[in-house]
């Protein structure tokens, strides 16, 4: 009884130990994946703030007023008149064409009790 005791015990032994093993290479693996995300997050970081830099620097006042005398020709900037400046209610309307189908057959109306179009 004592050797199948014994056989039995190293069997479980032999399992757990591969079992641990297994979780060891799972913990390991995730733990490179999240190094790799922690590498890619450093250099996203690097790059918006290159980003805000350049940025910071194509809109100095001064080199948009250097841009616009160079290119006065080609973009014809002029200062804003106050007549220009309008409150949105008066604005023109955009008129609406109807659509080909309803100009047709005449507007369709929605049967609220019966849930249908006619």
């Amino acid at each position: 009884m004592l050797k199948t005791f014994d056989v039995l015990l190293v069997a479980v032994v032999l399992m757990a130990a591969a079992w641990t093993f297994g979780h060891k290479y799972q913990a390991e693996a995730l733990e490179h994946e999240v190094m790799l995300l922690d590498r890619k997050i450093a250099q996203e970081r690097e790059t918006i703030q290159l980003l805000e830099a350049d940025w910071s620097l194509l809109n100095q006042p001064f080199r948009l007023e250097a841009l616009a005398r160079n290119f006065d020709a080609v973009l014809q900037l002029r200062p804003v008149d106050p007549q220009q400046i309008v409150e949105p209610n008066q604005l023109p309307a955009v008129p609406v064409a109807p659509a080909p189908e309803e100009a047709a057959t005449g507007p369709k109306i929605a049967s609220a009790s019966q849930g249908r179009v006619r």
